[in-house]
């Protein structure tokens, strides 16, 4: 008779070393995390550019017109449908094209890595309808392209009805933002244009980029500024510092400077509480008669500089040669997601012990340490 296939109930027991006590500002956010600094936007997100961990939160899953933070998503949108060398005639398109602009006429030509400067470091909105109707073949068929773009994203029913941010009608949260601007980050093309301090544009000549924090936040890496009435000053930044990239989120701020000002705070407050944690995870699964090894797979995680230990425990069935998913957690709230995953070979590594049960393996339990180790500062 064939034994039937065991079933192991790991048990993950580790440290991390955490921050000193306070409130948490949202749900998400674990609690006793550093408190985050006074800040005047109404909705705000700080997060981890490499693996998406929220540092700090407020409002950031309230929907509201986003102004041309939008054209993120309309750079990524295009770079992902054309090369950046593209010749782009410009079209009647563009008559009538209130708001930011860059002077562009009927009949100009360009190349797309020229628009997406426009588009970013100037904010350009005949730039940002140009380009679209060039990748789309109208401003419609673009916008369809975009809202692609966002489901593959796993946005939430965002609202995109324009690819330059006018007239308030695009409805997006902070956390939507977040996940743009990570994605568009990945793209070196985009990446480039986001962090130039400066921008060269046909006919018009060198201009500097809107985001204030490019040449005076130690480490910026962009990104895009926004506003219109109903939006207020908002502004997507990021910074750069020990390998270690950040994005902050900051929307309906009160003036152009607090804009800066808060994106300045959070990316500050990212970098100066909080530390890389080298999560290693030592794990063993131990059938009667013998230990299978496991491996854990763990991306890294940023945890408070300073603070008391918290023990992880976690329960997670796994089945020889398979694998599992378990959230390594702090404190009770979700940090990041550990892979175990058992080698196939374990089937039959470790057999039952003698008396044991014809056809039955006993799996008691697997320990695992968990280390984090800071990395040097």
């Amino acid at each position: 008779m064939r034994p039937a296939a065991p079933v192991a109930l790991a048990l993950l027991v580790g440290v991390l070393f955490v921050g000193a006590p306070g409130l948490a500002q949202e749900p998400g956010v674990p609690r006793a995390w550093p408190p985050p600094p006074p800040v005047t936007a109404e909705s705000y997100l700080l997060v981890d550019a490499a693996t998406g961990q929220v540092l700090a939160e407020y409002g950031a899953d309230l929907r509201r017109p986003v102004a041309s933070t939008i054209k993120i998503l309309t750079a990524l949108t295009a770079l992902r449908r054309a090369a950046p060398d593209e010749l782009v005639t410009v079209g009647a398109e563009i008559d009538g094209i209130g708001g930011a602009g860059v002077g562009l006429r009927v009949g100009d030509r360009l190349t797309v890595a020229q628009l997406l400067e426009a588009v970013i470091a100037r904010s350009g909105n005949d730039a940002a309808v140009a380009l679209a109707t060039h990748v789309g073949g109208s401003v419609d068929g673009f916008l369809a392209l975009m809202r692609t773009e966002a489901a593959a994203l796993g946005l939430d029913e965002p609202r995109i009805v324009t690819p330059s941010g006018l007239n308030d009608d695009n409805l997006l949260t902070a956390r939507d933002l977040a996940t743009i601007t990570r994605a568009a980050m990945a793209d070196p093309a985009f990446r480039a244009v986001a962090g130039a301090p400066t921008v060269t544009l046909p006919r018009v000549g060198t201009l500097a980029s809107r985001n204030e924090l490019l040449g005076t936040l130690p480490g910026a890496t962009g990104v895009k500024t926004g506003f219109t009435s109903a939006a207020g000053y908002s502004v997507v930044g990021s910074a750069m510092r020990e390998g270690r990239e950040l994005i902050a989120v900051v929307l309906a701020t009160p003036t152009s400077g607090a804009r800066f000002q808060d994106a300045v705070a959070l990316l500050e407050h990212g970098f100066n509480a909080f530390e890389p944690a080298a999560v290693d995870l030592d794990v063993r699964l131990r059938v009667a008669g013998g230990w299978v090894p496991t491996e854990a797979v763990v991306p890294p995680v940023l945890v408070p500089r300073t603070g008391p230990a918290v023990r992880v425990e976690i329960r997670v069935p796994i089945e020889p040669g398979g694998s599992g998913t378990v959230e390594v957690t702090w404190n009770g709230s979700p940090l990041t997601a550990a892979t175990l995953v058992t080698p196939i070979e374990s089937r039959g590594a470790a057999q039952p012990e003698d008396g044991a049960a014809v056809g039955r393996w006993l799996w008691d339990r697997a320990y695992a340490a968990l280390r984090a180790g800071t990395a040097d500062r």
